[in-house]
Formats: C-alpha cells, sequence, structure tokens
C-alpha cells in the first residue's frame, strides 16, 4: 500500500499534466468501474430473484448486457488509445469522440437505473467536475445541460403517464425488493463516493506537487541549484524586514569565484560550469539552516545569515573559504589539477530606516573587491576594511 498509492497518484499526475489522449484513456479506465457496478448488480439481483421473486426487475437482463457491453467497450477504448501514436489533431478527435461517448453512455445508465436516486445524483456531480478538471468546461458543461435535459424529459413522461418500464432503483411496494434496492443504492453510492474521492484527491495532490515543483524551478538557478537571485534578494528583503522588527543583527556575505574567466578560458566553459555548482554545494553544505546560499551572478554567490553578527558572519565566511580551497578538480588534457579559492566579503548590521538591502549588498561587494585586491582568497568584512587612499 505505501507504494501503491505513491504509484497510482503518479500515474493520475501523468494524465492531468499530459496531453488530451492521455486524459482519454484516463476516463475509459475511470468509466470501468461504473459499468463494472451496474453489470455486477443486475446479475446478483437476477440471481437473488430465483428465491425472492419481487426483486425481479425486466431491466435486470438489460443491465448485466449493457454493464458488460459498456465494459468491455471502455477497455477497448482505452486500450486503443493507449497503443495507438496520435498527431496532436488526432488526439484532439480522439478527446472528442470520448467525451461524447462518456455522456452518451452516461445517460443510457441514468435512464436504465433511474436518474431519480441517490447513486445517479453522486455519479453525475462527481464526472462533471472530474470532467471540468480534465477538459475544456464548455464541453463538460453540454454534456451536462444534455444530462439535465434527459432527466427533465423524462419527469415530463412519468407526469403524463407515458413511460412503461420501472428503473432499476426507483422505489417499489415490496419489501423484500426495496430492502435489496436500497443495499444496492448504499453500496453504489459508497463504492461511486471513494472513487472520485480518491481521484479528486489525487488530481489534488498532483496540482500541489505542480505547482511546488514550478515555484522551486522559479526560484532555483538552474545550474548550481541554489536559489536564483531573484529569490535571494526576496528572501533578503524578508530578512531584512524581520531583523528590522525584533532587533537582531543580519549579515550578507558575497562570494566571487577568483579567475574565474582563467578557468573558463583554460579548461572550458563546461569545468567553468562544475566549479560553479561545486561551490554552490559546498557553500550551501557549510551553512546553517536558516542561512542561504543564492547564485547572484556569473561567478559571485550571495550568503544571507539572518541573526549573524559581524564575528559570527566572518567566523561561517572562513569556514566556507576552507571548504572551497578542499576542493579540487581533476586536470584534463595534460592541465593541472585545478584548485578553488574565492573573495569574500561580509557586512553586518542591525536592520533600520536608515539602510535597506540593497544597501547592505553595496557594502559587502566593496568589502568583496577589497578581498581581491588584497590578494583574493581571504575574507574582510566592511568594518574592517581599510580606509581608502
Amino acid at each position: 500500500m505505501n507504494t501503491l498509492l505513491p504509484r497510482l497518484y503518479q500515474y493520475i499526475g501523468q494524465q492531468i499534466n499530459g496531453s488530451l489522449q492521455e486524459k482519454s484513456i484516463f476516463i475509459c479506465w475511470l468509466s470501468l468501474p461504473i459499468y463494472l457496478l451496474i453489470g455486477f448488480g443486475c446479475l446478483a439481483g437476477l440471481i437473488l430473484s430465483r428465491w425472492t421473486e419481487e426483486i425481479y426487475n425486466p431491466l435486470l437482463w438489460a443491465g448485466v448486457i449493457w454493464g458488460c457491453s459498456a465494459t468491455l467497450f471502455w477497455a477497448s477504448l482505452g486500450y486503443f488509445g493507449a497503443q495507438r501514436a496520435m498527431s496532436e489533431d488526432q488526439g484532439q478527435l480522439f478527446a472528442q469522440l470520448t467525451i461524447a461517448l462518456f455522456g452518451v453512455s452516461g445517460i443510457l445508465s441514468m435512464l436504465l437505473v433511474g436518474p431519480f436516486n441517490l447513486v445517479t445524483g453522486i455519479v453525475l456531480t462527481g464526472s462533471i467536475l472530474i470532467g471540468m478538471l480534465l477538459f475544456p468546461a464548455q464541453k463538460i458543461a453540454l454534456i451536462f445541460a444534455l444530462s439535465i435535459a434527459a432527466i427533465l424529459a423524462y419527469a415530463v413522461t412519468i407526469s403524463l403517464g407515458g413511460t412503461h418500464y420501472q428503473p432499476l432503483l426507483e422505489p417499489v411496494h415490496a419489501p423484500a425488493a426495496q430492502l435489496w434496492y436500497d443495499l444496492m443504492v448504499i453500496v453504489a453510492a459508497t463504492l461511486i463516493i471513494f472513487k472520485d474521492s480518491f481521484t479528486v484527491a489525487a488530481l489534488t495532490s498532483t496540482w500541489r506537487h505542480r505547482e511546488a515543483r514550478t515555484l522551486l524551478q522559479a526560484s532555483t538557478d538552474p545550474l548550481t541549484g541554489v536559489a536564483n537571485r531573484g529569490y535571494a534578494t526576496q528572501v533578503l528583503e524578508q530578512a531584512f524586514l524581520h531583523a528590522e522588527q525584533s532587533g537582531k543583527p543580519l549579515s550578507v556575505v558575497l562570494v566571487d569565484v577568483d579567475h574565474f574567466k582563467q578557468i573558463n578560458d583554460r579548461y572550458g566553459h563546461q569545468t567553468g560550469d562544475l566549479a560553479l555548482q561545486l561551490v554552490a554545494h559546498s557553500l550551501r553544505d557549510t551553512l546553517r539552516d536558516n542561512d542561504l546560499v543564492g547564485r547572484y551572478g556569473g561567478e559571485e554567490f550571495l550568503l544571507i545569515l539572518p541573526g549573524s553578527d559581524a564575528q559570527n558572519a566572518i567566523g561561517i565566511a572562513e569556514r566556507c573559504a576552507q571548504a572551497l580551497r578542499n576542493i579540487t578538480i581533476p586536470g584534463i588534457q595534460n592541465q593541472p589539477a585545478l584548485k578553488l579559492t574565492a573573495s569574500f566579503g561580509v557586512h553586518s548590521e542591525h536592520a533600520s530606516a536608515d539602510s535597506s538591502p540593497g544597501d547592505m549588498i553595496e557594502k559587502a561587494d566593496i568589502a568583496m573587491y577589497q578581498a581581491k585586491r588584497a590578494g583574493r582568497d581571504r575574507v574582510i568584512s566592511s568594518d574592517r576594511m581599510n580606509p581608502p587612499r
């Protein structure tokens, strides 16, 4: 069960994120339990009617035939759709055919079992809901309108005394038959509610995962896997506001990989990309859980350290610098092994209305460039910079 549910959720997610053809195949498989239930329920009624004649209804035979035929039809249509490669136009045609047949078969089933009962109401509501989630609203609305029209036509026919048959789940006067039909309604309604609830839950879970994945992609640098500049800036603004309200210190660190242009020129851009990935992962692994590393520019990274004063921030930056010194990339094509270093600029302050996140980054940037001018591979804090000459 621990692996079955995730696999089912994954399958449903593939359908809802897939093409019209895949969504139509999903509808085919989703239709099978409904018609299996009709077929087996009517068969059970026929068997019981041998001992309790009041249960017998001539439409039970029609229910068995219809349930078996519809089950085979939807299984065949689903298999056909799954096995056949379709172009976009063919997939759209297949979807339109599936929706139309689903509507027609649903209306026929409704007239067979009866339009005025709990099961029909649940099937109609669930089918419309799931259909709206998967297909264009106007097509599903048309099916809904046709279903309501069929119900109204049936109601008018009854009122005029023109009906000559009794639907399967209509109330009857015989106690034994009424007990059997009530039992069928309860069982069918329970199973259909379970099916629809599971389907909607799976669709909702899929959307949540897709939304989380989209948010992650929008906030993550695709090369390094750390936060991108936009997300890092947003986090810094939130951290600045929190620091201003709480009175706690806030630190930022700008990191620039030393001689990165020479790495690209000498070792190639593939090695340069690998170097950035290793630097990002090393910085992320060295920081605390509530800290954030983001790629701020080409070879620049921004570290956001909430609650860290200058001394603490310098210590974190020193650990990061040492972690980068431990990185070695094997040389290729007779090139020597590549050792990585970086220059760190640290700025810490108690946030106030006199400053801003942009001011903090600017001061860290000045400190970082002084670290480069001082020989690179070092950490310099803005409050310990040499005065300009």
